[in-house]
Parts: structure tokens; sequence; C-alpha cells
């Protein structure tokens, strides 16, 4: 029998980039509070308060993930939008057919409050939700408290990253990708579309690191992931126990500074 080494889902630059990126997010959050963060998950012992999707409902939600990653909710702005649904009808519409809608939006003020604006499309959708806020105060960590230049070309992937550091991963990987059924008077059809900005093979292969890091050999929350990255995830971990730890102390040094 013949045995093959495991393939990492990622392309070579990919992978670089995430083993990197983490890497600089564990220097910057501390190894201390990436090893004993919760692993937030869609249960209502994590996220006790009643949803209907209302804005003051998404408000308390606002304020209990500020709570999860100690961000004070008094500096907080909640702004509501609305907008056509993410995503385009699948399989035959072109990518031109519809345009793109951003799930959140963040700003800062001279005040030195934060804003996050979130589009009510998503407010039937708490995982996504959920995932969208963790989002926009991962701006308020890196571009907030200065610890990334607003300048800097992979804020946004970055700022996803940041999410599976503090526990948001299972939230933000399940809602990397979606797949839905819609219907109006006239045609019914599936859309396709997404919150973030990191694939599914890239969640899969960060909660892989994220796992190893807190030396998690199977990691009960992994359960709790959608199919694809499920499998992503596993076949990461396979390919990181053949290769060796991206942690490993000669493979710790990289071009951290760029980000500043």
């Amino acid at each position: 029998m013949f045995w093959t080494t495991p393939k990492c889902p990622l392309d070579d630059e990919s992978r670089q980039w995430v083993d990197e990126s983490f890497r600089w997010l564990i220097e910057e959050l501390t190894p201390e509070v990436v090893r004993s963060v919760p692993v937030f998950l869609p249960e209502e012992h994590f996220f006790p308060d009643p949803y209907d999707g209302s804005r003051r409902s998404i408000r308390k939600m606002v304020d209990r993930v500020c709570e999860y990653m100690e961000v004070d909710p008094e500096l907080i702005e909640v702004c509501f939008f609305e907008g056509e649904s993410t995503g385009r009808i699948h399989p035959l519409a072109s990518p031109e057919s519809g345009e793109s809608h951003p799930l959140g939006i963040y700003s800062m003020k001279p005040s030195g409050k934060h804003t996050i604006s979130l589009n009510m499309d998503q407010a039937g959708n708490p995982e996504m939700m959920v995932a969208t806020i963790a989002h926009e105060l991962g701006h308020v960590i890196l571009l907030g408290e200065g610890r990334i230049n607003e300048d800097f070309e992979g804020h946004e992937p970055l700022t996803d990253l940041l999410t599976v550091a503090y526990g948001f991963g299972v939230f933000s990987a399940n809602s990397s990708f979606v797949f839905e059924q819609w219907t109006n008077a006239q045609y019914q059809g599936w859309r396709a579309g997404g919150a973030g900005y990191l694939t599914e093979e890239a969640y899969g292969y960060a909660l892989a690191l994220f796992a190893l890091f807190r030396s998690e050999r199977k990691p009960a929350w992994s359960k709790y992931l959608k199919t694809n990255v499920k499998a992503y995830f596993k076949q990461s971990a396979k390919f990181i126990e053949t290769t060796g730890s991206p942690f490993d102390s000669d493979k710790v040094n990289g071009p951290l500074s760029e980000k500043r």
C-alpha cells in the first residue's frame, strides 16, 4: 500500500499568510488569551438573551459579544441599514447579475468612540449576525486600538482571522458560505453567498492552527462546524501533524512589522 502526505486545502502562499498572521495575532493578543478564551457556540449557554431580530435584541447581542471580546460596550455606537441580500442566484447567474452588499461597516469617531453599522437583511440569521458583530468588533481591536495601520492591505482577512483567535471561529466559518432557498411571486431558486473575507478552506486551516496552539487534538466544538469546513479542518489537522507545527521555534519569525 502506498501512503501519500496529506495535502493542505490552501495553496502555499495562502497557507504561509495564515501561519504568519496567526502567529502575529498570538503575539498581539498574548498566548494566554488565545489559549484560555472559550470557544463560543450557538448555544443558549453563550447567548441567553431572547433574540427576535429586532434592533433592541441585536444591541443586546452586540453588548454580549463586546463582553466576550473584551471591548467596552460604552464605546460602541450601533447603527442599522438595509440593503439587498449578499450573493447571487446559483447556479446560472453570472457574477455581474447582482451586487454585493456589506453586512457590517466600521468607523471610528474623533471622540474615540466606534460605530458599527449592521445590515438588517441578516437579522433573521442570528449566527451570521454574531459573525458580523465579531468581525466589526475585530476592527475595534485591530484598527481602533492602533494594532494595525488602516492602509494595511490585508486588514479585512486579518480581522476575520482574529475572530478565530478570540473563539468565534465556529460562527465565522459557518457564515463564510451560505446556500439557501429563496422565492417570490414569480420565481424560486437558490442563493449562494456568505459573510467575511476568508474562504471555507482558510477557516478550516485556521481552526486547525487554533486547536493545535491550544493542544486540542479532537476538540468537541468541531462538531458544530458545517460539513465543508469540518472536512477542511480535519484535512488541515492531518497535514499539520505530518509536516510539523508552524509554531516551532524555527518558524516563528516573520515580517510582522508591515501590519503597522
